[in-house]
């Protein structure tokens, strides 16, 4: 099976218990710094730079549960097409928040992994290995595709990147180390395509 075949109202009512979390309580104040209100208040193109804004000026313990509320937020003021910009701008801000912030890209939107995945990837390289764990773990099918894609844009990352993967998908551990004695370390596309390959003889003869 080729390497890119392995990838490649109720509405309503997500919406309002969504809404009713990020929306201030009736009766009290509504906080500016509340994802909802924060992002409402401003233009489209400006919501990248405020949901950055708005996650860096989280606690540093809390930017992870603060970006996934951010991008939920996002995702019911702007239309879909916003979320990559949101994801690279947060991530380029607040790079230990990248696992985060893939995953939950990921959930809202999951046909677009490769795009939140490109997009997290240039914006917090170092963050290459939790980036490609969280998207392979989010995204199982998509998982060496999401490997292939870090490995393009970042080619001198490929130890990190084989280490993200087989982190978020265990499974793939021991036919990547299979494939890398078969092939050779040096080919890194031909490792992972061999990976897969393996992988789904393997999956093959299980369900026999």
């Amino acid at each position: 099976m080729k390497l890119k075949r392995i990838v490649l109202s109720g509405a309503w009512g997500a919406a309002a218990v969504l809404l009713a979390c990020l929306l201030p309580a009736q009766g009290g104040n509504a906080d500016s710094s509340t994802p909802f209100i924060a992002l409402s208040s401003v233009s489209v193109p400006e919501i990248p730079a405020k949901a950055a804004e708005l996650v860096h000026a989280a606690a540093a313990a809390d930017r992870d549960q603060t970006a996934r509320d951010v991008l939920r937020a996002a995702s019911l003021i702007a239309r879909p097409g916003v979320l990559p910009y949101v994801v690279s701008g947060i991530c380029r801000g607040n790079p230990e928040a990248a696992g985060a912030v893939v995953t939950t890209a990921i959930e809202l939107d999951p046909e677009d992994v490769l795009i939140f995945s490109k997009a997290a990837l240039c914006a917090a390289r170092g963050q290459v290995e939790q980036i490609v764990f969280s998207a392979s773990k989010a995204a199982p099918a998509s998982s060496a595709n999401v490997a292939l894609v870090a490995f393009w844009q970042w080619p001198s990352a490929k130890n990190l990147i084989l280490a993200g993967l087989a982190g978020g998908r265990p499974d793939l551990r021991l036919y990547l180390e299979e494939a890398e004695i078969q092939v050779g370390p040096g080919d890194f596309e031909a490792v992972l395509k061999k990976a897969v390959q393996l992988w789904t003889d393997a999956s093959k003869g299980q369900a026999k």
